[in-house]
């Protein structure tokens, strides 16, 4: 099960981040391919608009930038070689470096008038791509031609039937862009393809905590089945004896009717217990704050608890302080209860046991020390664990779940609790609670 789902999380995982990374890529060749189209078309204007007004009247080639050099087959066998546009624009002073430009001026009869300096293409290629051209509709947009990719503006000059058509190559962009996006793939590829050791490393480390929330709950069952077992066991005997003798009286069979009583007092305490553990797993302990004495809470809390102590020959010592403190006082009597009970059964006779509440600028601290016969050191970071009794045979009448009890009721007031213990010398319980 646990293998299936590790594998599950895996691939989600690995799912995750390769949509992530789709998102990313075309988000970068959609953003890429807009910007570069929008510079285009804002450089095809503003040459245009400077052709129509007057400022620019050529684009001459331009040498520093590694122009190639192109022969015209109409022009004979000695034709000199013309430089045709190089890596960037063939623009005039004032323009910097970008994608190469060219214009043709047509007159109303779509007769070449004019070109730029940098024309590259040769007449006959100009006829066919001013036709291909002049046969759209649209006076501003993209043409291919002979493998090349153009965007092209048309512009007219005012009091004049003639006008401009620009082009722009743009083919050069168009492959450094497939370029950029092609190594993007790669590079993508190969992180999902390690991705999937970072997702299997983060599926271990995510399962850890399932794992361990798996066994406990197993554990719990299992102790809870335990805890149920033996009373019900109990139950069980004392009626089979009850019911092997019908002729005799209730009060010949009151012994075994009080252990009934007493096996049915400790189910009904361990079912309690369970009910306020599960509520609590599923967040549903509610605390009803409000304010209060927290000293007379403890001394109402610790008063039942003194003839129990007085039976045992136990010496049961309160003091406490006049606090006012806000919070949930049922269930920091029932956590004083617990505390409390806990140490009587932990304490031989001729025993001491103190309660005491103090309080600080910013807490009330809560102690409850006996002299017991203390926790080794072993089971002192276990004992709040649900079930757990250091001593295993499990004769003291607990349930190991009292203690964990205590520990959530500490932190849903946003306490801490502590116990410092060595055996033989008995153990102390401090719990911190803000003052809010």
């Amino acid at each position: 099960m646990f293998r299936k789902l590790r594998l599950q999380l895996t691939l989600v995982n690995m799912g995750i981040m390769a949509l992530l990374f789709l998102i990313l890529t075309v988000g970068s060749y959609l953003f890429a391919q807009d910007r570069l189209t929008t510079g285009a078309a804002f450089l095809l204007k503003r040459v245009a608009a400077d052709l129509v007004s007057g400022k620019l009247d050529d684009l001459p080639p331009r040498p520093n930038q590694g122009q190639r050099m192109r022969l015209d087959p109409d022009s004979g066998p000695n034709q000199e070689p013309r430089p045709g546009p190089g890596p960037g624009p063939g623009l005039g002073p004032g323009f910097g470096p970008g994608p190469s430009v060219f214009f043709v001026r047509l007159n109303e009869l779509g007769e070449i008038v004019a070109h730029s300096s940098n024309l590259s293409l040769s007449s006959e290629e100009l006829v066919l791509l001013l036709e291909k051209t002049l046969a759209l509709a649209a006076e501003q947009g993209t043409i291919s031609f002979a493998q090349i990719d153009y965007n092209y503006l048309k512009a007219n000059i005012p009091d004049q039937t003639d006008y401009y058509l620009l082009f722009q190559d743009f083919s050069r962009e168009k492959n450094t862009l497939r370029i950029v996006i092609t190594a993007l793939i790669l590079i993508g590829l190969i992180c999902i393809f390690l991705s999937f050791f970072g997702s299997r490393y983060m599926a271990n480390r995510a399962m850890i905590p399932i794992q361990q929330a798996w066994r406990q709950q197993k554990e719990f069952l299992a102790d809870a089945s335990h805890e149920l077992r033996t009373p019900l066991a109990v139950i069980q005997t004392n009626l089979e004896v009850v019911r092997s003798a019908p002729e005799d009286t209730v009060r010949d069979h009151e012994h075994w009717l009080e252990n009934i009583q007493t096996e049915v007092s400790c189910m009904t305490k361990l079912v309690d217990s369970l009910l306020f553990l599960a509520r609590a797993d599923s967040h549903q302990q509610l605390l009803q704050k409000n304010s209060f004495d927290f000293g007379k809470a403890v001394c109402q809390a610790g008063a039942p608890f003194v003839p129990s102590a007085e039976l045992k020959n136990i010496q049961l010592t309160i003091h406490t302080e006049n606090i006012t403190y806000f919070g949930d006082e049922s269930k920091l009597c029932q956590l004083i209860g617990i505390l409390t009970d806990n140490a009587i059964r932990n304490t031989p006779a001729g025993g001491t046991i103190t309660i005491s509440l103090r309080g600080t600028t910013n807490s009330v601290i809560l102690t409850v020390r006996d002299t017991g016969e203390g926790i080794a050191a072993e089971h002192l970071e276990k004992i709040f664990n649900r079930f757990y009794q250091a001593n295993p045979a499990r004769s003291d009448g607990g349930t190991g779940l009292g203690l964990s009890i205590a520990k959530l009721i500490v932190e849903s007031h946003h306490g801490t609790i502590t116990v410092s213990s060595s055996p033989g010398a008995g153990a102390t319980f401090t719990i911190t609670l803000p003052l809010t």
